[in-house]
């Protein structure tokens, strides 16, 4: 059994030689290491390349440390099977449950479900005027010298990205969402300035592209 950090971690290949052998996006080869789930195609490439690499036979039966996106694991089966039913309840247990009080939700948190003033990065980008790919690269590649963003070491310099947040996408409680918090808009906003990217103020009152700042 081998896991797929130490795969990554005993390559003889450059993170960027084994993006391009594998036709990955940098980002995402990065955010697959830190155990991200990934698209079922794009982790076959993932292990075709690094079966080639190793020169063994690779796959999901054999490498840990891969989810892929929408598969239940065996942790999860295990968890749900040791939830009780509703039915194993007693009418005394079903009756402190249904009195829990519900939580009053303020009108920001009730919309997106986001801290208050936080906004979905996607969103975010397409207010300034920047296309969802190129927000995207700002977020887990970078911009600047040095190799993306997550692929370094002690020894190697980094691009420099915007900082974001994540959440569990509603509904598909095992996919990720990006968002950014005030402080990371206006860091983002920042961002843009110092690498000289071409993006516009929205209309929204509260943003920090209108303060000045």
């Amino acid at each position: 059994m081998y896991s797929v950090e130490e795969l990554y971690e005993n390559l003889e290949i450059s993170m960027l030689e084994l993006s391009r052998r594998a036709d990955i996006n940098p980002g995402t080869l990065a955010r697959i290491k830190k155990g991200y789930s990934a698209r079922r195609p794009t982790v076959n490439k993932l292990l075709r390349t690094l079966s080639e690499v190793y020169g063994i036979r690779l796959s999901v039966n054999n490498v840990s440390g891969i989810h892929l996106e929408g598969e239940t694991t065996q942790t999860d089966i295990t968890e749900e099977a040791e939830k009780p039913s509703i039915s194993a309840t007693t009418p005394k247990q079903t009756q402190a449950i249904s009195e829990k009080p519900k939580r009053v939700y303020n009108r920001k948190e009730k919309d997106t479900g986001l801290p208050a003033g936080a906004m979905l990065a996607t969103e975010f980008g397409r207010n300034h005027g920047l296309k969802d790919r190129t927000f995207y690269d700002h977020l887990v590649i970078g911009l600047g010298p040095g190799v993306p963003w997550g692929m370094g070491d002690e020894m190697t310099v980094e691009k420099e990205h915007v900082d974001y947040s994540e959440r569990a996408k509603p509904g598909r409680p095992r996919e990720k969402e990006r968002y950014l918090t005030q402080d990371q808009q206006k860091a983002a906003l920042d961002f843009w300035k110092r690498h000289d990217v071409n993006y516009s103020e929205c209309d929204q009152p509260d943003c920090p592209c209108h303060k000045g700042e």
